[in-house]
């Protein structure tokens, strides 16, 4: 019984190092491409009252990019405002990784707000504050829903130890002290793993953004004196609702035809 251990036990490791390796290319796959593109808002044009909304372009053409669209708001007198919609994605934590600190904010928001809203003070690392509203909307009419963004796809844990921290495999700097690199290496991929196990040891694919769900965003541009914080959140949130309607109504006149019925 005991020369079979042996082997046996050389069959199963074999075997698992086979698993392994055909599920890490599995997972290693290029993500399916989203099926709302920028494409699809190519004829939005939004207006608005007593300014202008011109389009940004993308820093990627790709139809698996989650970014959908981003516009900046100019108006005389007044600080500009930026407006991006991105296929469902946990803002919060993205700019906690990109070394921000992000606060939830209750004060100063209007008493009943058209659509439901959660309204976020973003400092950098230099101190500079700007205000960020965002509004989950369902990617097929836009209409708002109350999903919570924080719900959505990102690391689900805090910032690395060193935010500035960049892997660049072994060299002379990482041989001299290999535990901490090889912790702070571990913390990066279980950060880029959303705290998964399974995607952590590479057998599932990571977290995407969302194809159901579009994180609506809109955000103040210059410093937000504390003092001037409820006008800037009001300032914002007209912006932000301003651009929900127009966008709705859009959808609502460029509906896609439904699928031919069968």
């Amino acid at each position: 019984m005991r020369k079979h251990v042996v082997p046996v036990l050389l069959v199963v490791c074999t075997l698992s190092v086979a698993f392994w390796i055909v599920a890490a290319r599995y997972s290693s796959r290029s993500f399916k491409p989203f099926a709302l593109t920028a494409a699809d808002l190519a004829g939005f044009q939004p207006e608005i009252e007593g300014g202008t909304i011109r389009a940004l372009p993308l820093a990627a053409v790709d139809p698996a990019e989650p970014n959908i669209a981003s516009y900046i708001i100019d108006r005389e007198g007044q600080q500009g405002l930026g407006v991006r919609l991105v296929h469902g994605y946990n803002m919060p934590m993205c700019m906690k990784i990109k070394g921000y600190t992000v606060l939830s904010v209750t004060n100063g928001i209007p008493g009943k707000a058209a659509v439901p809203v959660q309204v976020w003070r973003v400092v950098s690392s230099t101190g500079d504050t700007s205000i960020w509203v965002t509004t989950m909307l369902r990617s097929g009419d836009f209409a708002a829903t109350s999903d919570d963004v924080c719900s959505m796809a990102f690391p689900r844990v805090d910032i690395p130890d060193d935010p500035g921290w960049v892997p660049r495999g072994v060299t002379r700097e990482s041989l001299k002290h290999p535990i901490e690199g090889l912790r702070k290496a571990a913390r990066a991929r279980w950060n880029a793993s959303r705290t998964d196990w399974m995607t952590f040891l590479r057998l599932r694919q990571p977290a995407w953004a969302s194809e159901e769900l579009i994180t609506y965003v809109s955000r103040s541009f210059g410093p937000v004196p504390q003092s001037s914080e409820p006008a800037v959140i009001r300032d914002v949130m007209a912006g932000h609702l301003t651009v929900l309607n127009e966008l709705q109504t859009w959808r609502r006149q460029n509906q896609p035809p439904p699928p031919p019925e069968h």
